[in-house]
């Protein structure tokens, strides 16, 4: 028994000890690629470094410099160098790079070592061996490019309709492989198309100058030979000529100014990745010959709709719902808006409050002119007269025939209760109108604010939408690659394309919502309601982070905090509320009117009044001396003075008086109604708007989770379905959950953003955006308002 157990214990040992050392081998990798290039180096980075991050930890690969031999772009020095690292000992696998090295290692039927060969573009086209989405060749994996050429040819078509098209690919794979040509034989008929194919090598000047004058359209093949320099000298004779452009290699030719593309940004990295894969399932033991030789390129439709305008050529609505748009004047637009910019610009600009601005203006006129009665009056007058000269004559110089005279008038209260009561009340009023212009200045901040987060979360929406149409148009290649190895049949690709027009009708709905909202918001700013803007708020993964200050959430925790935060925020609201302010100002004036109403009774008007007139010529009869008979009269000098003092005081008034005082109790007693009313209103606005943020807040951890849930549940749905496990039908009831749940987390966010947007319109104060010192102070009156209260609970 101890010898088996001795046995045993050796063997285990020697296994572990054999393990280790497998494990600890290293695997050299040779390749072979097609030739040199500007594109190959970081091509050849992106494959090692893949291949040597999935095998890290488990295998040692090395990729050795004497075996990365280049086939120099000539076919025989290709397969000499695949006979060299095939043969050789000191390498363990073998890479191809390339689609003539990928063709030509393909062709062959045995294998001594693994070989991985990658950019098949159609195995059955180029003869290549194919078994059940393997090679069936022992020790030989190919990548079979799956990319849809019809597809891609018919939402070019969609954009730029052709019928003549130049069909731009690199000459020597053209002559390497000349079993693809038929790709062009099979569009041109299908299609109905008039199809040039234009060999390249590294000009493009010879490319451009290749293509025929008539050329309604090009497509742009892998140029593995033709250098960034000449590629660009291509582009920009494709530009002139306005003629649109498709590149097959992806999103960097349309950003570097090719039309479109429908080649997803990360297909290389994908494809490395797979790869990658491959290579450690053999390392692992599986025979290469097993492993799967699919790989979905999928559909990620890029515009560059710079190009679009310099060719004149416009996509229709159902494309753009889906394209990455590069370059859009949207985009581009240099008006840049964040919230806070949104909520000065309102107050400078909104039509609402300049006519409220211009009611303050008003009013200081008004209490100006309230004011000239109490002080000092004074007048002038010239007058200059003629009369018949027998009145004259009997006026006794009294009136002469002729007169010109001028006087000075001026008159001042000595006290006049009415005068200065009016000046008051004025006073009081102005305070009034100041307070509803404040309060029509909190609305706008509140309807800036708001309608800039709608922007926002109709943009998050939009986003959504469009991510569920790209996940559609994912699961849509899925099912074509279902039907391609026969794990699937036509009905589920039909369903998926009626699921991507729902999509598009939906993101459709959702740019229009994102326009309205735009629309709205340029509305309160007073700017042209088509302008366009961008806010600077990118991050809509993190849409808390637009609030300038968030300790305020450090009160919502829990239903005594928050109980608490209400108390606070009713009383900060009736101490700052301008509504109150604004009645409590005419609650006085009008007070000041009975006081008014009241001293009419008995109080006089009392004022000093002068005045002087001065003769300034006098002529024709009666201005001589007067004279009766012999007798000469005394005669006046040309001055004439008075001065005096006045004191008025009704004695009875038909009753006006009394009518007066009582008309004014009863709206002094109406007013204190309305403010209790204001008050009450004021205090359940604020009481709504915490109830609302007592839902809103905790809802986006909830639907956070939620939405965090759907996804995990998707992947696992989605790796079903590629499997086989699951049917379409629980892929798109998967998908629509997230697709629903994403919403939620979206608008549980903006929800609270606005809610909280409202209790500061409640309290008079938009306490969060005021300078840091104010928030401080705001902060801790609210941080010692906590502290008393708790300490009174833990008293009770």
């Amino acid at each position: 028994m101890k010898r088996r157990l001795a046995l045993a214990l050796g063997l285990i040992g020697l296994t572990l000890i054999f393990s280790s050392f497998v494990q600890a081998k290293t695997v050299r990798i040779g390749m072979v690629y097609d030739g040199d290039s500007e594109q190959f180096s970081a091509v050849r980075d992106l494959f090692f470094n893949e291949i040597q991050s999935m095998t890290r930890g488990v295998h040692t690969v090395t990729f050795p410099a004497e075996a990365q031999i280049s086939g120099d772009w000539n076919v025989k020095q290709i397969n000499q160098a695949l006979d060299r690292l095939i043969a050789s000992s000191k390498v363990d696998m073998v890479l191809t790079l390339g689609e003539v090295s990928t063709h030509e290692v393909c062709r062959r039927r045995s294998f001594s070592k693994p070989v991985f060969a990658v950019y098949v573009v159609d195995a059955k086209l180029q003869g290549i061996p194919a078994k059940a989405g393997t090679s069936g060749i022992r020790n030989l994996n190919y990548i079979n490019f799956f990319s849809d050429f019809d597809r891609a040819l018919q939402v070019f078509r969609d954009i730029a309709p052709f019928s003549r098209v130049a069909l731009v690919e690199d000459g020597f794979m053209r002559d390497a492989i000349p079993q693809l040509n038929t790709i062009a034989r099979r569009m041109s008929y299908e299609f109905t198309l008039e199809i040039t194919v234009v060999p390249v090598d590294n000009s493009g000047e010879q490319a451009l100058a290749s293509i025929p004058a008539d050329t309604d359209a090009v497509l742009l093949l892998l140029l593995p030979r033709l250098p960034e320099e000449e590629f660009q000298k291509l582009v920009a004779g494709l530009i002139e000529r306005r003629i649109p452009s498709f590149s097959f290699r992806g999103r960097t030719d349309v950003e570097s100014g090719i039309l479109v593309s429908t080649i997803p940004e990360d297909t290389l990295l994908h494809l490395a990745r797979s790869v990658a894969i491959n290579v450690q399932e053999t390392l692992d033991g599986t025979n290469a010959g097993d492993l799967s030789t699919t790989f979905a390129v999928g559909e990620k439709l890029a515009i560059n709709m710079a190009t679009a305008r310099a060719i004149h050529v416009y996509p229709g609505w159902g494309l753009l719902t889906e394209a990455d748009l590069l370059n859009d004047e949207a985009i581009g637009t240099e008006r840049r808006l964040n919230i806070n910019l949104a909520m000065k610009e309102a107050l400078a600009a909104n039509l609402d409050l300049a006519a409220a601005n211009r009611s303050v203006e008003a009013g200081m006129a008004q209490v100006q002119e309230a004011r000239s009665p109490l002080l000092p009056q004074v007048g002038v007058n010239t007058q200059a007269s003629m009369i018949d000269d027998d009145r004259a004559r009997a006026s006794f110089g009294i009136q002469p025939e002729r007169l010109w005279t001028g006087s000075l008038q001026a008159t001042q209260l000595i006290y006049s209760d009415k005068a200065w009561a009016g000046y008051t009340i004025e006073q009081y009023l102005q305070t009034s109108r100041e307070q509803g212009r404040d309060a029509v200045r909190l609305d706008i901040l509140q309807a800036a604010a708001s309608a800039y987060l709608n922007v926002l979360r109709a943009k998050s929406i939009e986003r959504i939408q469009k991510e569920n149409l790209k996940l559609t148009r994912e699961n849509l290649e899925r099912a074509r690659i279902r039907v391609e190895i026969g794990a699937g049949g036509p009905e589920e690709v039909y369903r998926w394309e009626s699921q991507i027009a729902d999509s598009r009708r939906t993101v459709l709905k959702a740019q229009s919502v994102t326009l309205d909202t735009i629309s709205t918001m340029n509305n309160i700013l007073n700017r042209p309601l088509r302008e366009m803007f961008a806010p600077e708020e990118a991050d809509y993964q993190e849409p808390m982070n637009i609030l300038p200050d968030r300790r305020l959430t450090n009160y919502m925790g829990n239903p005594m905090e928050l109980g608490i935060l209400r108390d606070f925020l009713v009383a900060e609201g009736l101490d700052a509320s301008p509504e109150l302010q604004q009645i409590e100002a005419a609650i006085a004036a009008q007070e000041r009117s009975i006081t008014l109403a009241k001293r009419e009774f008995w109080v006089p008007t009392v004022s000093l009044f002068g005045d002087v007139t001065e003769t300034f010529s006098k002529s024709g009869e009666g201005s001589g001396s007067p004279s009766i008979g012999a007798i000469n009269l005394p005669e006046k000098d040309d001055t004439d003075w008075t001065a005096g003092v006045q004191a008025t005081l009704p004695l009875y008034t038909g009753g006006s008086r009394s009518a007066t005082l009582k008309r004014s109790q009863e709206e002094l007693s109406q007013l204190r109604y309305d403010r209790g009313n204001i008050a009450n209103r004021i205090e359940a606005r604020i009481l709504n708007a915490v109830h609302l943020i007592r839902a809103s807040y905790p809802s986006i951890q909830l639907s956070t989770d939620a939405a965090d849930s759907a996804l995990r549940n998707l992947t696992l749905v989605t790796d079903s379905y590629v499997r086989g496990i699951k049917s379409i039908i629980d892929l798109i009831d998967a998908q629509n959950q997230a697709l629903v749940a994403n919403q939620q987390a979206a608008n549980a966010v903006y929800d609270f953003l606005i809610d909280l947007m409202a209790i500061q319109r409640s309290t008079g104060s938009f306490f969060l955006f005021a300078p840091e010192e104010e928030r401080d102070a705001w902060m801790e009156r609210l941080n010692q308002y906590m502290m008393d209260e708790e300490s009174l609970v833990r008293q009770g």
